[in-house]
């Protein structure tokens, strides 16, 4: 007899040959082929890779918003394919997403309170008192302020708005945190301050975090492990440090080529090797 997901304590997501294909006949193409991770307790797992790799489908159908044509997803042995309706509630109360736009994600007609507000709704039984002062609590502690939950979206900036968003994820104390690409919509000023925010807010909350991006710097600040996905595959996975410094994959190489330095000089030859110009050190400095 499976255990019911409320009862189980840590979490064990995963993903097995996952695949999800669009279009029909000739049109058809697949998005995901036979996708494999699996994510634990307190861990960050970052699914990396370009635009059209099919990291945003795979993280879809993992949420229910697109239905897979194979393969399995599991919470802590729930069959997410198969759920029943209470089962699904438990389920969302516990992982909950992030999504990449800060500007589409919010309903511009609720206001900020409405908008944190109504996971407790729909996951809790706290009256309409409790439920203000959790709010209150969340927006306190994504830095934002009580009395912003009378504002409306259109009041805030884009970093402002993603942490209204991962205020209103985190209000129901979920188990899991799903990130698709939060930070890739605002500036780069911005950036590491929701990046700074999400590792805080995983700590805090002992949060377990699958996060979506295309940026390796990004992930490489924030995650524990990688899969990096090419044209709907997964072409390498690894423990973050092990990816960064022995690439096994050619397209792991060339991600990490495009990722820019610090430093002025080496930065000049990334740009070289990138234009295929160079092919050692020693001819990178004769060309500066």
């Amino acid at each position: 007899m499976t255990t019911p997901v409320s009862q189980v304590d840590g979490v064990d997501l995963r993903v097995e040959d996952l695949t999800k294909r669009f279009g029909r006949g000739a049109r058809e193409f697949t998005a995901v082929d036979r996708v494999s991770f699996r994510l634990g307790t307190g861990e960050t797992l970052g699914l990396v890779g370009e635009s059209g790799s099919g990291k945003s489908t795979t993280v879809r159908c993992l949420m229910g918003l697109e239905r897979p044509q194979a393969g399995t997803m599991t919470y802590n042995g729930l069959n997410l394919r198969r759920m029943t309706f209470r089962a699904e509630r438990v389920f969302r109360s516990q992982v909950q997403m992030v999504f990449q736009d800060p500007y589409s994600s919010l309903d511009p007609r609720m206001t900020i309170g409405q908008i944190v507000g109504e996971p407790l709704r729909v996951h809790t039984d706290l009256d309409a008192a409790q439920r203000r002062d959790r709010v209150g609590e969340m927006l306190e502690r994504v830095g934002l302020e009580p009395a912003h939950m009378k504002r409306f979206p259109r009041s805030f900036s884009g970093g402002q708005r993603q942490r209204i968003a991962i205020a209103r994820a985190l209000v129901v104390r979920p188990r899991v945190l799903v990130c698709d690409e939060p930070v890739s919509a605002l500036d780069v000023s911005v950036q590491a301050q929701v990046l700074n925010l999400i590792k805080d807010m995983q700590q805090e909350f002992a949060l377990s975090v699958l996060f979506i991006a295309h940026d390796l710097a990004v992930v490489r600040y924030l995650c524990d492990r990688l899969v990096i996905l090419e044209k709907g595959r997964a072409v390498e996975e690894g423990p973050r440090d092990q990816v960064y410094g022995d690439p096994q994959h050619a397209y792991t190489r060339s991600l990490l080529e495009a990722v820019p330095r610090a430093d002025p000089a080496a930065e000049r030859e990334r740009r070289l090797r990138r234009r295929g110009s160079i092919t050692s050190p020693s001819q990178a400095e004769a060309a500066a």
